[in-house]
């Protein structure tokens, strides 16, 4: 079973711009499933909320034009299924993680994104190719955004080594999707990479690179005070 999970970032438009080319989301894959409004937006299998609505309730009953309250309308009418921590019968649709059953199967206790519970939940229910799209991060405060970001890339890590096939769009920076291949194996500023397969096994050759980084290059490598997220750096974030 092909998921995809759509999350708020802007490399959900990849989505769109995917599930058209292919003349339907059906085309594309399996089930589609959005998280919090995303599931108002695009046609979904399965939406995730893992905020506790009466948390939300209060933060609506406290801002009532925001984007929150409106959900919440939402939330009280779809009848698309939606995962989340405790289910509220004012909320029908609602229905709880199965957090006993994938913490015994996996029994890591690190969920710290509504994004990270999506990727788990695929996981526990067999989904042999999982699809992220939105799931960038870009926010200007990078502390809270990497934090998101790997525990993300944790699950993602656990059902790779779990047999499921990783998907990634080209624009978005979780697993430094976005970044060139050379940028992707440190340690090879000096030779070129070719990687192949070799029947079962993975055939990797070097070839020196005719020229080598300049200091001012190599600098700007190592330069941390930029943000690790490029997208922010150009206004996308």
């Amino acid at each position: 079973m092909h998921v995809a999970i759509i999350g708020l970032g802007p490399s959900a438009r990849q989505y769109l711009e995917l599930t058209k080319r292919f003349g339907g989301r059906r085309a594309f894959c399996d089930e589609t499933w959005g998280i919090n409004a995303l599931g108002d937006v695009f046609l979904c299998d399965r939406i995730f909320h893992m905020d506790d609505v009466r948390i939300q309730q209060i933060r609506a009953a406290a801002r009532p034009d925001t984007n929150i309250a409106r959900m919440l309308d939402w939330l009280k009418t779809t009848t698309t299924p939606v995962v989340t921590s405790i289910p509220h019968p004012d909320y029908p649709a609602l229905e709880a993680f199965p957090l006993a059953e994938v913490l015994t199967k996996h029994p890591t206790g690190y969920f710290n994104s509504t994004a990270a519970y999506a990727v788990a939940y695929a996981l526990h229910v067999g989904a042999t190719k999982i699809t992220c799209f939105g799931m960038d991060f870009t926010y200007p405060d990078m502390h809270a955004a990497e934090k998101g970001r790997a525990c993300v890339e944790f699950w993602l890590g656990v059902a790779a080594a779990s047999g499921v096939e990783i998907s990634l769009p080209k624009a978005t920076t979780l697993m430094d999707a976005r970044s060139a291949q050379k940028d992707r194996f440190y340690g090879y500023d000096c030779v070129e990479l070719g990687i192949s397969r070799d029947g079962d096994a993975i055939k990797v050759e070097f070839t020196d690179r005719e020229a080598l980084p300049t200091a001012d290059e190599i600098e700007h490598a190592y330069d941390h005070s930029r943000h690790p997220n490029a997208m922010v750096e150009e206004g996308e974030g």
